[in-house]
């Protein structure tokens, strides 16, 4: 193999591999309906004086 062809195949898969790192699905908990989600049962589970609504 030459150099150069050597330097594309790195690229393509360092490319391959940051690609399929940021494809990946975020945690429920990082999501929107996951934060709400955590609040509302940490309200109920620690005994805050006031549940706040559901919301989901």
């Amino acid at each position: 193999m030459s150099r150069n062809m050597k330097q594309v195949l790195v690229l393509f898969v360092l490319a391959l591999i940051l690609w399929s790192a940021c494809a990946s699905p975020k945690p429920y908990y990082e999501t929107s309906l996951g934060k709400k989600k955590l609040k509302y049962y940490n309200a109920i589970q620690y005994g805050q004086k006031e549940r706040p609504k559901v919301k989901f």
